[in-house]
């Protein structure tokens, strides 16, 4: 019988399995934005900066959607051990995804000031390990 005791919980089956899937997918536009970036074709700054405006967007979508989960949560994070493990997690995790996407934003901000190219793509590479 789960969960214990009669202990709210929120399922895996319907936001979080959201978030997951738009955490994923902005990790594949990402990967995206450094191959068309390290082709460098004539088309490449176009077709980057559409992908990177794709990518910033997931990443705010995920953090609006963590947002509305930390709302409505069922639970507060000193109702149970359950609360202070998943505000603890989350709630780090989610601190990460804001760096992340500061730091894809000036990566975006590059690419359109034509900052980067073939050879001298670092940082962006960077952004995407992180």
């Amino acid at each position: 019988m789960w969960p214990p005791y009669g202990m709210k919980t929120i399922s895996p089956w319907g936001l979080p399995l959201l978030n997951t899937m738009v955490l994923l997918m902005s990790g594949v536009t990402l990967t995206l934005v450094q191959k068309i970036m390290i082709r460098n074709k004539g088309y490449a700054r176009f077709f980057a900066i559409k992908w990177f405006i794709v990518t910033l967007l997931l990443a705010l979508s995920f953090l609006l959607i963590q947002r509305y989960e930390f709302i409505h949560a069922p639970f507060s994070i000193n109702d149970s051990v359950y609360g202070s493990i998943f505000f603890l997690i989350t709630g780090t995790h989610g601190l990460h995804v804001i760096a992340g996407t500061g730091f894809l934003f000036v990566c975006f901000m590059r690419v359109v000031a034509r900052h980067f190219y073939q050879e001298n793509a670092l940082a962006l590479d960077l952004a995407a390990m992180y």
